[in-house]
């Protein structure tokens, strides 16, 4: 009898601990998929249910139950999402142990809501990421405004000459009008003579044109490279970031492929913000667009226009597309399926963070080998605002 009264002690004792433990504590049927017990920490946060298919997503809860039915014998630690009573996303800490009965298998867990400290690792991270980035963007500034700096030299002193030669042309054009008159037509380089004025003011002119394309080009680079040592807002015109982006990685398109296309809708409302973040999103987002190619006749469209009271922009490829296992965590800091070709894994998260900044989001819609559509949404500035 004093055995039976101490074992009745012992469990109300357990029962008491078990009630006053400050951590939600469940203990789960796997069998017959039910709550069996929870303290008052548990019921606190959960309320009175004994089945939790409302607390997950779908796929969330067929994973918790699979991650239940694998606890036979060794203790699981897993982190899941759940639903929270206002509809938004929250990410628990789960800590599951087996207790084996005599005729009964049970599953012990209990649970911390980490959402919070996930949020601050993930702010810290991409802070982190941010000033990793101007640090870089210095380092490359230096390098960039003395390379610059040689190279319009260069172009400058290419084209003031080639200016002097289209002058000194036309002198050489009429002794070449003498010799043709005297001796009749005849070839210069391969030319005839009779179109040699057209020809060669024109090749002169188209050289003269794709040194000053070589002048932009560093111009824009650089501009690239002052607007990413900002941090404040400005005015912005959509069409011309997405038009100096194109100058940056038009030797990329080339590359990747053949078809490419450009459909900029025609005066659309500016934008406030930071102009060289926004050439960095859509850096970012062409060239994953671009990689993705399996040859180079699969194309790429990149258009901008209006819908939903905000502006968009759109990026669609012929790639290879996104599987259903990585969508989930594409904008993860640090998560990339191209570590061995360099990626950081930072490129979808700081897209993401930069437009999330400018009050906008990025939509992405992928199907494996059909290829991957990505719309940014970013409202525009009211003039009268």
């Amino acid at each position: 009898m004093k055995i039976f009264q101490r074992e009745v002690q012992l469990l109300e004792f357990f029962l008491k601990f078990i009630e006053s433990y400050s951590e939600p504590l469940v203990f789960f049927d796997p069998e017959r998929i039910e709550i069996v017990y929870m303290n008052q920490a548990a019921r606190s946060f959960l309320g009175e249910q004994s089945e939790l298919s409302g607390f997950f997503e779908e796929q969330e809860y067929q994973n918790f139950i699979k991650l239940i039915h694998e606890c036979h014998d060794i203790e699981k630690r897993r982190v899941m999402s759940y639903k929270k009573p206002d509809g938004s996303k929250g990410v628990l800490l789960f800590n599951l142990y087996p207790i084996a009965c005599e005729d009964q298998r049970v599953v012990c867990f209990n649970f911390n809501d980490i959402t919070e400290k996930i949020k601050k690792k993930e702010e810290n991270r991409r802070r982190e990421a941010q000033l990793i980035l101007q640090d870089k963007l210095k380092s490359v500034d230096l390098v960039t405004s003395s390379i610059s700096h040689e190279i319009n030299n260069i172009c400058n002193f290419m084209v003031n000459n080639l200016r002097i030669t289209l002058q000194a042309w036309q002198d050489v054009f009429n002794l070449i009008k003498e010799y043709e008159n005297d001796n009749g037509e005849f070839l210069l380089g391969g030319i005839s003579s009779s179109e040699i004025d057209k020809i060669i003011p024109r090749l002169v002119l188209s050289i003269i044109e794709g040194i000053n394309r070589i002048s932009d080009t560093i111009d824009d680079f650089r501009k690239y490279i002052k607007e990413g040592l900002k941090s404040e807002f400005t005015i912005i015109d959509i069409n011309e970031i997405i038009k100096r982006v194109i100058t940056i990685l038009n030797h990329h398109i080339f590359i990747h492929t053949e078809n490419f296309n450009l459909a900029l809708a025609e005066r659309l409302p500016k934008i406030k913000g930071n102009a060289q973040k926004l050439e960095q999103v859509i850096i970012n987002l062409l060239m994953n667009a671009l990689q993705s190619l399996p040859d180079r006749k699969k194309g790429v469209f990149l258009s901008t226009g209006l819908a939903y009271g905000r502006i968009y922009i759109e990026i669609k490829d012929e790639g290879i597309g996104i599987s259903k296992d990585i969508m989930p965590y594409i904008f993860e800091p640090f998560f990339s399926t191209k570590y061995s070709a360099g990626g950081s894994g930072l490129g979808l998260y700081l897209s993401k963070s930069i437009i999330e900044e400018l009050g906008g989001e990025i939509v992405i819609n992928s199907e494996e080998n059909r290829g991957t559509q990505i719309l940014i949404y970013i409202p525009y500035h009211d003039k009268n605002g």
